[in-house]
């Protein structure tokens, strides 16, 4: 299998500003903000190197299941991972002797956290020991709810290290760079914010800038230097023709078998049409095959992000997750809240900047029409072509 560099940087490989957060003390609450690629995860799992090497006692959170294991591939092995929601529920209940309260449903389905109940077991508690809190390290931090951090510090956790990004929001439970900073105890003047794009290609980024909703509580990277490249493309596409789509997809990997292509689909009818049509369709090419994986609630494969292939994962599941090649399937199909464009954006957002070098588009001619109302029209940003 072709391998791909997927490795944490050097301490001198680290910018200025990057290295200002390397050399914050270990203890106390830190909040790191800014824009996708300007190394925020990456900032955070040396933080966790940091306190690996020195025996601490710490606790790497994340937002779901496919960064956990990201993660723990990039960290090298070792890091003490968990899911920030599997964590808390745990953790509760070592530390309060009952189950975390949690909102009843008909349906059986995926229980959420009752935090009005949650605090009025915590505001009951009259012990929760003597063991010293872990140092927390939380990736994605404005993916967990503001009564997350408040349970955090009701419960005497007091060493914070959040790295997040407002305008990467999207989930409905979620906090703000002003929520976090005042549930830690965090001075404005005292939080940290990251500008340089360490990750995308100039026209990569230009395409994520155009999905960039203006919130100056983080603001966006700095435009990487212009440097010649492929303008993302946008491909129409008759609803039969999901074959010709999938072959695409399948002879853009033949090229450089090292390359990592992320697929994200809007739904999981989507990703499953896509896994089905890549798996089978009948192509000719230069090398083997590329081994396409895929990931989901359902199924938690084994993914090697350090070896060149495809992976198809719903929009939810990309946060935090980096990519040669950035397919967006099926474009039309994203559901769009009225009167709030800014949803679809911030969700746009997140997927494009997963990209380092390229971002193509697929929408089935005859769908929804809803998403042409974010996508730029400047064919110098984004270009647009019939299959």
């Amino acid at each position: 299998m072709a391998r791909r560099t997927f490795e944490l940087p050097g301490i001198q490989d680290l910018g200025k500003e990057q290295e200002a957060v390397r050399a914050l003390p270990r203890e106390g609450q830190h909040l790191i903000v800014g824009g996708p690629g300007t190394g925020k995860s990456v900032l955070a799992l040396i933080r966790a190197r940091r306190h690996y090497r020195e025996r601490d006692d710490y606790l790497f959170l994340v937002f779901n299941h496919l960064l956990h294991r990201a993660s723990g591939q990039l960290f090298g092995g070792g890091l003490e991972s968990r899911t920030w929601d599997g964590w808390f529920r745990g953790m509760f209940r070592k530390i309060v002797d009952q189950p975390v309260p949690v909102r009843e449903r008909d349906d059986g389905g995926y229980r959420e956290i009752d935090w009005d109940r949650v605090h009025e077991v915590v505001q009951d508690l009259t012990d929760t020991g003597d063991r010293q809190p872990p140092f927390l390290v939380i990736d994605e931090g404005q993916d967990m709810p503001p009564e997350f951090y408040r349970a955090l510090v009701d419960l005497g956790f007091d060493r914070f290290f959040v790295v997040a990004d407002q305008n990467q929001q999207i989930t409905d439970a979620n906090s703000s760079r002003q929520d976090i900073a005042d549930c830690l105890g965090i001075d404005t003047n005292e939080v940290i914010e990251l500008r340089q794009n360490y990750r995308n290609h100039y026209q990569v980024a230009r395409l994520a800038r155009a999905f960039y909703c203006g919130d100056p509580a983080s603001p966006p990277p700095e435009l990487p230097a212009p440097a010649p490249g492929t303008v993302p493309l946008l491909y129409c596409y008759e609803q039969d023709r999901l074959d010709e789509v999938a072959r695409g997809i399948l002879r853009l990997a033949d090229r450089d078998p090292r390359q990592l292509i992320g697929v994200i689909a809007p739904n999981n009818q989507v990703r499953e049409r896509y896994v089905g049509a890549l798996r089978s369709v009948e192509v000719r090419l230069d090398n083997p095959r590329a081994p396409v994986e895929t990931y989901h609630r359902e199924h938690r494969a084994e993914v090697a992000f350090d070896e060149g292939g495809v992976l198809v994962v719903n929009a939810q599941a990309c946060k935090g997750l980096e990519f040669d090649t950035v397919v967006l399937a099926d474009i039309d199909e994203h559901y769009f809240r009225r009167g709030d464009p800014d949803v679809a954006r911030r969700l746009f957002y997140v997927m494009v900047a997963r990209a380092r070098e390229r971002v193509f588009m697929f929408m089935k001619r005859g769908g929804r029409k809803d998403v042409e109302h974010i996508l730029p029209a400047d064919r110098g940003v984004l270009r647009r072509e019939e299959l």
